[in-house]
């Protein structure tokens, strides 16, 4: 290994992920499917096993889970496909996880549709019969200068269940090990590697690469300030529940001039609304943030411009931090003075959406042969 043995009473590991949300957990299993037998260490200061269930300030437990493949440039695009090509072969191989296929409705402004057609990353927009959502959202009519479009190719996942089995799977391999309710504050390179340092500086385990995705505690572990310093920001993410009971094909329905949307859970019993709120640089530490009055006005708003009376069905709701970036891409980066570690954060509320496709980037930045180069971007993933 290349350094003394300090550390003959820790265990060591090939990679080790810090972070064990959907990007952390999709790291782990994209690098265990292109080696059966690497040394495998994720760590994360929450226990997903009870947080994920348990209205923690995770992004990954209380996320909506809707992948719908659209990007505002060609960056975002090319992320946002190639995480669906992923999740429809994670699903191909594995059925029984909780990701289902969705259809997809859209509300917008006519003016609008040539834009909103432009950031679709591989599904086809055709326009809907509005009788189409007469059973789902009974009075639902655009007006004379809105549209109502209809496209395939979304997703809908049990984002916390998939999390679970993707940390369970690994789990269970020789080498491998899952540490949950372990904070890590640095990683120290020593020796070939680096040490993984808990509070008071106390050492964890050894690693030869780390990829770093702790999600909206980016701030607060290793590398925080430099994450700062690239411009991530901590902001609320907000949503509210609907007591009413989706049929299981309900589609979801977005309202995309409002940056709104609709979804059915049927799982729950329930419709998740979630709308945009600008609540800025709060901080998981404190705990998770609370749905404001604000947050509820909100919401009202948007439901009675468009189907009024479900404005009356809202029924408690969720809010969690999470990363953004200025451009809105997610951050994937190597640390310049820590060569074999990457960061992988700024989910920017699509941590869920675009989770391979951010961890296929980390991993390819370990491991320059892990990707074909003609599908690798340049610099910011």
């Amino acid at each position: 290994m290349g350094h003394d043995r300090m550390t003959g009473a820790l265990r060591e590991f090939d990679l080790a992920v810090v972070g064990a949300g959907i990007v952390g957990a999709m790291t782990g299993h994209l690098a265990l499917e292109r080696e059966p037998g690497l040394r495998l260490l994720t760590v994360d200061q929450l226990d997903q096993l009870d947080q994920l269930d348990q209205g923690s300030p995770n992004a990954t437990g209380l996320s909506a889970g809707l992948d719908v493949p659209t990007g505002r440039d060609e960056r975002q695009r090319e992320l946002a496909a190639r995480s669906t090509a992923l999740y429809r072969r994670l699903r191909a191989g594995r059925p029984g996880l909780p990701v289902r296929p969705l259809d997809t409705f859209w509300l917008l402004a006519r003016d609008n549709v040539g834009r909103l057609r432009e950031t679709m990353a591989g599904p086809v927009l055709e326009e809907a019969d509005p009788d189409a959502l007469s059973g789902v959202f009974p009075g639902l009519r655009p007006s004379g200068d809105q549209a109502l479009l209809r496209s395939g190719g979304s997703w809908r996942a049990d984002v916390a269940g998939l999390t679970r089995a993707l940390l369970d799977e690994q789990r269970g391999r020789s080498g491998c090990a899952v540490r949950e309710d372990e904070e890590v504050t640095s990683l120290r390179p020593y020796g070939d590697g680096f040490l993984l340092a808990g509070e008071g500086g106390r050492a964890l385990a050894w690693c030869r690469t780390a990829v770093v995705a702790t999600g909206p505690w980016a701030l607060h572990g290793p590398f925080g300030e430099r994450m700062r310093a690239a411009g991530l920001r901590i902001k609320k993410v907000a949503a509210f529940h609907l007591d009413l009971r989706p049929a299981g094909d309900a589609p979801a329905l977005i309202f995309e001039d409002d940056d709104a949307f609709l979804l059915p859970q049927p799982e729950s019993g329930r419709w998740l609304f979630s709308f945009t709120s600008q609540e800025w640089d709060g901080s998981p530490v404190l705990g998770p943030p609370a749905l404001s009055d604000g947050d509820h006005r909100e919401a009202v708003r948007v439901l009675r411009r468009y189907v009024p009376w479900l404005a009356g069905a809202l029924s408690g709701g969720r809010a969690f931090y999470d990363g953004y970036t200025p451009d809105r891409l997610p951050l994937v980066e190597p640390v310049p003075d820590h060569p074999g570690v990457v960061v992988a954060v700024g989910g920017n509320g699509s941590g869920f959406r675009l989770a391979p496709a951010i961890a296929e980037r980390a991993l390819a930045l370990l491991s320059p042969g892990y990707l074909e180069p003609q599908s690798l971007g340049s610099g910011r993933s």
